[in-house]
């Protein structure tokens, strides 16, 4: 089997998770508070946090921060917080996108791309994103790492149906006239390789630089590797080779 393309997950995948995103959820729960005159309230913060899987600074494998949309982690809020805020899903990506525009700093590669995808280019395998985010924020974030031009497909949540769903799998093969076993999945998350198990993708990759549990991924996954860097070895082959 030759595989053809690649959806790569963009958080924990091409990025380092924990760097940035712990950070802007903190500074959108506390805005959120604000708003609604709970300043103080610890137990509520603590609360709102538990609702999408961040307890005291760790992120849930399993939970919406991990690999929800961002309807996802407004819903998760409007189930916590004690009184209706109109709009909030709007108002959370709005915020997401702003505080990730004042964080640019912290977000970082989660390995060396530039060779990984320079190798990909000179193979002709073509390179998609299949993220839970939203347009505009993955665009900000490929830019600032560097590799937006690389990226011939950029798959999110707020133009596909959410991963586990295969359509962002499928639209990619449609756009590039692909089988749907020519194309390999790569992700941090348990939610990725099931992305990849139900569009019957060629491999399920998983990757230790994120939030997922090697115990986990193994579960689902054709391979695990320690990040990105590890599918092609030193002799210039795939891992599947």
């Amino acid at each position: 089997m030759k595989i053809k393309g690649i959806l790569f997950d963009k958080d924990g995948t091409l990025l380092k998770f924990g760097s940035i995103w712990i950070k802007v959820i903190g500074e959108v729960i506390d805005e959120l508070l604000e708003i609604i005159g709970e300043t103080d309230n610890a137990n509520l913060k603590k609360q709102l946090g538990f609702s999408i899987g961040l307890r005291d600074g760790k992120v849930d494998e399993k939970g919406h921060l991990a690999s929800g949309t961002s309807l996802d982690i407004a819903n998760a809020f409007t189930g916590v917080l004690p009184k209706e805020i109109p709009s909030l899903h709007e108002w959370l990506s709005e915020q997401v996108l702003e505080k990730t525009k004042q964080s640019m700093e912290y977000v970082e590669p989660a390995c060396h791309l530039s060779p990984l995808f320079s190798a990909l280019k000179k193979k002709g395998v073509v390179i998609g994103i299949a993220t839970a985010d939203d347009y505009e924020t993955t665009t900000l974030c490929l830019q600032h790492l560097g590799i937006r031009d690389e990226i011939q497909f950029v798959g999110t949540a707020d133009l596909y149906e959410k991963k586990p769903s295969s359509q962002v799998v499928e639209k990619f093969c449609e756009k590039f006239g692909l089988a749907l076993e020519e194309v390999a999945m790569i992700g941090d998350t348990v939610i990725d390789l099931q992305t990849a198990k139900n569009s019957q993708a060629g491999y399920g990759i998983g990757v230790l630089s994120g939030v997922g549990s090697e115990e986990e991924l193994q579960k689902l996954a054709d391979f695990v590797i320690p990040n990105v860097e590890h599918l092609i070895n030193k002799n210039d082959q795939f891992i599947w080779d």
